[in-house]
């Protein structure tokens, strides 16, 4: 089946404002939130968007950056053991995921953690953005931005789809298990509940090439 692009019309989402707008500083800065589960292709369309001129802000980039503060760390160990750590006392992401993707409520417990941290930070940069009198796009790239329903992050919402077979492919690429790679799937939020909360679908069952395609007219969409 060909990739295509569905759009669900929706009024303009409200955004929690931030502190510059709060004090009356405007700027027709556009935040689009790409959102989609593992190894669904979100990542290649936030690249595209990225080429096109979009600053992106990539959640697991900035979730990997704050396991690797002492006070996430501290967090970490207390809620999961001295075993998803490494010898140097670094977490072990790998490790972390066998735990958590094996248990609904270990991932949950990191769900906590982790997730109101990557938020604060992502507001924290668009504000800084905002600041500095940015009046483009920003991307924020993140699996779980509509996973429990709607988001305050994003003015739009694209959720990059993918079966669920051509997934697995993809993971077993990265050198997990086909195991570890199930459980990363079921772990998420099935795309026809995500669905309800996107403005666009990008459904990727095709090439990459085509994937591309897509989010290059998407773009043009949103944008013009």
């Amino acid at each position: 089946m060909p990739n295509r692009t569905r759009w669900n019309p929706r009024p303009l989402r409200a955004r929690r404002p931030t502190a510059p707008e709060r004090s009356g500083y405007r700027c027709d800065l556009i935040v689009i939130g790409v959102a989609g589960g593992i190894a669904s292709g979100k990542s290649t369309a936030a690249r595209v968007f990225e080429r096109l001129g979009a600053r992106v802000l990539d959640a697991d980039a900035i979730g990997h950056d704050l396991l690797r503060t002492e006070p996430m760390r501290d967090d970490v160990r207390s809620a999961f053991g001295e075993d998803v750590l490494t010898a140097e006392g670094d977490v072990d992401r790998r490790a972390l995921g066998r735990v958590v993707f094996g248990d609904e409520q270990a991932r949950q417990r990191l769900n906590r953690l982790v997730r109101p941290a990557i938020r604060a930070e992502i507001r924290r940069r668009i504000a800084e953005m905002r600041g500095e009198g940015y009046d483009g796009v920003v991307v924020v790239d993140a699996p779980l931005l509509v996973d429990t329903g709607p988001t305050d992050l994003a003015d739009r919402v694209i959720l990059v789809t993918a079966p669920a077979s051509t997934r697995k492919e993809r993971i077993l690429l990265r050198g997990l298990t086909g195991s570890e790679a199930e459980a990363r799937i079921a772990a998420q939020e099935p795309d026809t509940k995500q669905a309800r909360w996107a403005d666009f679908i990008l459904e990727n069952n095709g090439t990459q090439d085509e994937l591309i395609e897509q989010a290059e007219a998407l773009w043009k969409r949103i944008v013009s």
